[in-house]
């Protein structure tokens, strides 16, 4: 329960102090946020999509609306850092301290796994903000790129926006379901504790016997 208030405490938190800015430029912002984010520029992008999912729960935004300019705006950031990094990037990873054999073994990082970078690199900060720009200077097929981010986008606005709105619409019932269940996670803590000392008793013990033999 406790933990449950932390994480709503901590999303209301964002929601207010970014809630003077959102009423003020509504989705405007969000957008902004969003998309200067794709091709390197730092922003709370994701901290103002929570607040504004939250704020849609008191009637402030549309969350259709939301989400789905949320979704473009990371979507086309993105496709602007990758043009970026394709204009440019390469000439800059050139002039990087980088030999031949790591320029390639980059290239053939991209290839076989440059799908998934994009994809989770939304979920984590700087890696967010630079993976386009990087795997545009990798020279990755723009048709690769475009469904890679765009399915990026997707589940990251999904996990982010749908998420945060559901649990301001509905905290009352996740406050029930975790009060419930939070007994039950005690004993398995409990127990989980007790398999471990037993474990380490048991191991401790077999190192000390092992000399003794020989």
């Amino acid at each position: 329960m406790d933990l449950l208030s932390e994480i709503a405490q901590s999303l209301l938190t964002a929601a207010n102090n970014y809630e003077p800015l959102l009423v003020k430029y509504g989705l405007i912002i969000i957008f902004a946020a969003i998309m200067a984010e794709g091709f390197g520029i730092p922003t709370p992008g994701q901290s103002l999509l929570i607040a504004g999912a939250l704020l849609s729960t008191r009637g402030e935004f549309d969350i259709s609306l939301l989400l789905v300019s949320a979704w473009f705006a990371a979507v086309i950031g993105n496709m602007l850092g990758y043009l970026i990094g394709r204009a440019g990037g390469r000439r800059l990873l050139l002039r990087l301290p980088l030999n031949t054999a790591r320029l390639e073994r980059m290239n053939a990082f991209c290839q076989r796994h440059g799908i998934l970078l994009v994809i989770f690199s939304r979920f984590i900060d700087g890696p967010r903000q630079l993976t386009g720009i990087f795997v545009g200077s990798l020279q990755m097929p723009v048709t690769t790129f475009l469904l890679a981010t765009s399915l990026g986008a997707l589940l990251w606005v999904g996990f982010w926006g749908t998420g945060s709105y559901y649990l301001g619409q509905h905290m009352h019932i996740v406050a029930q379901v975790f009060e419930s269940i939070a007994p039950f996670t005690w004993v398995a803590t409990g127990f989980a504790i007790l398999i471990l000392c037993i474990y380490l008793i048991r191991r401790h013990n077999h190192r000390r016997a092992s000399p003794e033999k020989h």
